[in-house]
């Protein structure tokens, strides 16, 4: 998973580098991980407003959880 970045980890910063992420879904990523813990697997993004499946699918391949 090298080059690819841990929604586990990452700051709102860099979360806004993935396509398809600005400020409103950074923040709602990093919110969610302070309220419910560590991202589990990818498909957990899936729970926050604004992330659907088109929208997953274009971040699979920059995404890891660290696990």
């Amino acid at each position: 998973d090298l080059g690819k970045i841990n929604i586990n980890t990452a700051t709102k910063e860099e979360l806004m580098l993935l396509p398809g992420v600005g400020e409103t879904i950074a923040q709602r990523i990093i919110v969610y991980r302070e309220e419910n813990g560590d991202f589990q697997n990818i498909y957990d993004l899936l729970n926050i407003s604004g992330i659907g499946q088109k929208t997953l699918s274009n971040l699979i391949d920059y995404i890891t959880t660290g696990g």
